[in-house]
């Protein structure tokens, strides 16, 4: 179906530009009728080149559009309207031309899920899923009040996750700068006076200048390597599986950075499995919508292989012990709720248990990067004092006056 873009007007007079697929003219007009706008002009959207790549609808506007749909549906105002509302509220961009599409396919005879399953850009499978469930059950806005709570739960933990690396990284970078600047271009002018006076230097003086030779003759393989490494590591990563799944192991074992990794991810799965659970999905198909949102192949093909297990009659805990991903607490927590019946209610501590910890390890992270980098510049600059005035102050001292 082709895509036009299209200028109509208001019932107030304002023009009103964006973007909906239909067969023709015709039914573009009249679907622009039904939201009360008048057609002016269209023309069919030309093919984007394969440069320009379609971005999707940003965290914050899902939140808004989860709560706006859950406050219509409970309100009792049907689906339909609150689209078209919705729609008509938004300033003229990619997202209004969405919602207005999500409203053309249901008024074609599609579900609510359908016509989000539609725009996969948008609306990734996992969200889809959920509201089918809500649908399939009866409890649409309060698998929409979920779905809010859970963008707005992810939105602060990339926020604290990103506040917390920024500093230490923007230090790095920093110090980095200005380290290069010194070996490459200041210490060589310094070193070279100290040679010129003679003497014995010492070995951290010797290493030094051996250091800044080193970087002012190799700069450009110093500065283009890493670039080079970087642009064939993101090819490597993009055409192999297994070289991918490799990289997320690793990520999984580095220093301070790798638990908070692994812990991150846990509180992803936990987080996702209660809300799939809790909306009435079975235990099989939420691990395997899971699987796809952990956002690391290592623990995927693990839960994969905790699912076959549970699909073979192993019960939740037992398979989720034999993966070795989760803690006793966590273990126990789901075999206690396994025996009582009430695995939801398990699912839930489950999640909080690793909300909690996850805002713990951030905080330890946090704490315990900033010092270290506080060390190693400090040992750095240590380093190159030490090692350019130790000289100069001998040779000034053996001067006799």
């Amino acid at each position: 179906m082709p895509i036009y873009t299209y200028t109509a007007i208001d019932p107030q007079g304002r023009r009103q530009s964006g973007q909906a697929d239909a067969d023709n003219i015709d039914m573009l007009e009249a679907r622009l009728g039904q939201r009360q706008l008048v057609l002016i002009r269209a023309k069919p959207k030309r093919a984007s080149s394969a440069l320009v790549l379609p971005r999707g609808v940003g965290r914050r506007e899902l939140i808004h559009f989860c709560f706006q749909m859950e406050q219509m549906v409970n309100a009792g105002v049907g689906l339909l309207e609150g689209l078209h509302d919705y729609a008509d509220s938004l300033e003229a961009g990619r997202f209004r031309d969405v919602v207005a599409g999500v409203a053309d396919k249901i008024e074609s005879g599609m579900t609510f899920s359908e016509a989000l399953a539609q725009f996969p850009q948008e609306f990734p499978e996992l969200f889809v899923n959920l509201v089918m469930a809500g649908e399939q059950s009866g409890e649409l806005g309060k698998v929409l009040g979920h779905l809010t709570e859970s963008l707005k739960w992810q939105d602060e933990m990339i926020s604290r996750t990103r506040k917390a690396l920024s500093y230490p990284l923007f230090v790095a970078v920093v110090v980095m700068g200005v380290v290069s600047f010194m070996m490459i271009y200041v210490v060589p002018q310094i070193t070279q006076f100290i040679v010129s006076m003679g003497g014995e230097l010492p070995w951290h003086t010797r290493l030094l200048i051996a250091v800044s030779n080193g970087m002012a003759n190799g700069w450009p393989w110093l500065f283009g390597l890493p670039v080079v490494t970087f642009v064939v590591a993101k090819l490597i990563l993009k055409r192999s599986l297994e070289a991918r799944r490799w990289f997320d192991a690793g990520k999984l074992r580095l220093w301070v950075v790798g638990p908070v990794l692994e812990k991150i991810v846990m509180a992803r799965f936990a987080h996702y499995f209660t809300l799939l659970f809790q909306a009435g999905l079975p235990v099989l198909q939420c691990i395997e919508l899971c699987t796809g949102v952990v956002g690391n192949l290592q623990v995927a093909r693990i839960l994969e292989q905790a699912r076959s297990h549970i699909a073979q009659g192993e019960s939740v805990s037992e398979a989720l012990a034999e993966s070795g991903l989760f803690p006793r607490l966590v273990v126990r927590l789901l075999k206690v709720g396994e025996r009582s019946g009430d695995l939801g209610k398990a699912l839930s501590n489950v999640n909080y248990f690793y909300q909690r910890d996850v805002d713990d390890a951030i905080g330890r992270m946090q704490a315990m990067i900033e010092p270290a980098l506080n060390i190693i510049i400090g040992a750095i600059m240590g380093w190159v004092m030490l090692s350019v005035l130790g000289p100069v102050y001998d040779m000034i001292s053996k001067v006799q006056f």
